[in-house]
C-alpha cells in the first residue's frame, strides 16, 4: 500500500508562501515579538489553524529540505524574491495560518523591508492605503491584503473580501489551546467532519475525532525522529471514552488489513506511523501518541511522497 501526500503538503507549503510572497511590515527588531497565545487572538473567532516554528525547522536541518518542493520555484516568488530580497527560508521565523470558510489568515513574524514590499505591490497592480495593502492573489477573483501588527509582525489574508486583513486587528480569546511543539494544527470537531481533503489513510480517525469539541496534534522533536501528539477535548467523560474506544479500534482495524494484505508497517510511509499509536483519557480528554521517523520527514518536506 502507498499512501500519497502529495495534495495535502503542497497545500500547507503553499499558505507558508503565500505568507512569504505577501510580504511583511518590519523595520528592525527592538520590541519583544508578541506571545504565540496573542497572536493567536488575533485569528476570527472559530479558526482552524496551523503553525510553523521556521527557527526550529532551520535549527533540526529540516528547513532545507523544503528547497527540493516545486513552491519554491513558483514564478511569482522567483519575481519577489529579485525585487524584495525577501526569502521566507531564512527571512520567516514563524507562521500561525488560520482557515476560517473560505478565507485564509497568516499572521507571520521575521525580517521585511516595507519600503521593498511596498514598491512591489505597486508593480503586481496593488494599492496600499494608510498602511494597509492588497494585491491581486494567483487565484482568480480572490486578493491578498496585508498590514503591519507589530514592528516585526504582519497581518495578512486571502480572500475574496478586497481588505478582509483588518479582521486580524480584533482581539478575541481563541479557544485553541496550542500545544508545545513547533509544528501543530488544531480545530474544531465540526471543521473536521466536513473535511474532504485528507491524506488517504487518515480518513477513519478523523471521522473518529470529529465529535469532539477542540483537537489539537503537535509534532514535537523525540530521539532521532519526532511524536505526533493529539489531545481531543470532549463535551463529556462518556464521550471521551468512547473516542478512546474508536481511536484504539480503528489503529487495530488498520493493522489488521495490513496483515491481510501480508504488508509490514512501513516506518517511511504513513503505515509506519497509524499503526504505531497509542491512546489514554483522563476525564474528558482523549490524548495519543504516534511515532515518526526522521526519514519519513525527510521524504515528505523533499516532495518524495
Amino acid at each position: 500500500m502507498r499512501f500519497r501526500w502529495h495534495n495535502w503538503t503542497a497545500a500547507i507549503l503553499v499558505v507558508v508562501a503565500c505568507a512569504a510572497i505577501a510580504g511583511g511590515l518590519v523595520w528592525n527588531r527592538s520590541r519583544k515579538v508578541p506571545s504565540l497565545a496573542e497572536r493567536m487572538n488575533r485569528l476570527p473567532a472559530g479558526t482552524s489553524a496551523v503553525y510553523l516554528d521556521f527557527e526550529s525547522l532551520r535549527k533540526s536541518g529540516l528547513m532545507a529540505l523544503l528547497s527540493g518542493q516545486n513552491v519554491t520555484e513558483d514564478a511569482d516568488y522567483r519575481a519577489f524574491v529579485a525585487s524584495t530580497g525577501f526569502d521566507y527560508r531564512a527571512d520567516l521565523d514563524s507562521a500561525l495560518v488560520g482557515f476560517a470558510n473560505s478565507e485564509v489568515f497568516i499572521v507571520a513574524t521575521g525580517r521585511f523591508d516595507w519600503k521593498a514590499i511596498q514598491a512591489h505591490t505597486k508593480r503586481s497592480n496593488g494599492i496600499c492605503r494608510n498602511g494597509v495593502c492588497r494585491m491581486p492573489a494567483t487565484t482568480p477573483k480572490r486578493v491578498v491584503s496585508f498590514t503591519p501588527l507589530h514592528n516585526s509582525m504582519i497581518g495578512m489574508a486571502v480572500s475574496t473580501n478586497d481588505w478582509a486583513v483588518l479582521k486580524l486587528q480584533d482581539n478575541i480569546p481563541n479557544l485553541l489551546p496550542p500545544p508545545d511543539a513547533p509544528v501543530w494544527a488544531g480545530g474544531f470537531g465540526e471543521a473536521l467532519r466536513n473535511n474532504e481533503s485528507l491524506p488517504a489513510g487518515t480518513k477513519l480517525f478523523v471521522k473518529a475525532l470529529g465529535d469532539a469539541k477542540v483537537v489539537t496534534l503537535g509534532l514535537q522533536s523525540s530521539g532521532d525522529g519526532a511524536e505526533l501528539r493529539l489531545r481531543a477535548e470532549c463535551a463529556t467523560e462518556g464521550a471521551a471514552g468512547g473516542l478512546e474506544s474508536q481511536l484504539r479500534g480503528v489503529t487495530e482495524v488498520f493493522r489488521k488489513y495490513l496483515e491481510n494484505v501480508q504488508q509490514k508497517p512501513n516506518s517511511s510511509d504513513l503505515s509506519g506511523i497509524l499503526t504505531s499509536g497509542t491512546f489514554a483519557r483522563e476525564r474528558s480528554v482523549v490524548t495519543g501518541r504516534w511515532a515518526v521517523q526522521r526519514g519519513f520527514l525527510e521524504k515528505l518536506l523533499s516532495g518524495q511522497l
